[in-house]
């Protein structure tokens, strides 16, 4: 039985290859670690504590990120104090992070607050005709805009081989 004071963890698909974990809040929803959220935007854990010091007149304590909360490492392994980033700091802190990933994380965490949201009026109280997301789509959500941009960058790196593979993959061949 899980003890009240204990959160639940939940691992969630970003994309093919990564996945992070979410913690279960009443107050915030849900809740990240830093060292998930330097994964999820493609940085290191020093970046994103960098990005909190550069600006912390934004980043707000209790809104935004809570500090020092107890993370239970299992049942015989103890725990650990951590900072953990709300919805609203992971949403915030995408203000600050311009790597490549952090543009595809924004669009996770996006559609994720959007169906959460969805599902609750302006009041706060639950919908009960929540409407149906659409399946996933399962082809490249890129625009050509996009893609043009990204060949572009692909095209700049000197290993033939890596270049190729990476071509291949945007424009949907997988060798």
């Amino acid at each position: 039985m899980q003890n009240s004071n204990e959160k639940q963890a939940i691992s969630l698909t970003v994309m093919e290859d990564l996945s992070v974990t979410v913690i279960a809040d009443l107050e915030h929803e849900y809740l990240m670690s830093t060292k998930e959220i330097a994964i999820g935007y493609g940085v290191s854990a020093y970046a994103i504590r960098q990005t909190k010091l550069r600006n912390n007149s934004e980043l707000i304590e209790g809104k935004h990120f809570l500090s020092n909360v107890t993370i239970r490492h299992g049942a015989s392994c103890g725990s650990s104090k951590s900072t953990m980033w709300t919805k609203r700091g992971i949403v915030r802190l995408g203000f600050f992070i311009k790597s490549e990933r952090a543009k595809l994380f924004r669009d996770w965490a996006e559609e994720l607050i959007i169906k959460l949201d969805e599902q609750r009026d302006l009041f706060n109280i639950p919908v009960t005709n929540v409407k149906q997301l659409p399946a996933k789509r399962k082809h490249n959500r890129l625009s050509p805009a996009r893609m043009i941009d990204l060949l572009a960058d692909v095209a700049m790196i000197e290993d033939k081989t890596l270049r190729e593979r990476l071509r291949n993959k945007l424009v949907g061949g997988y060798n």
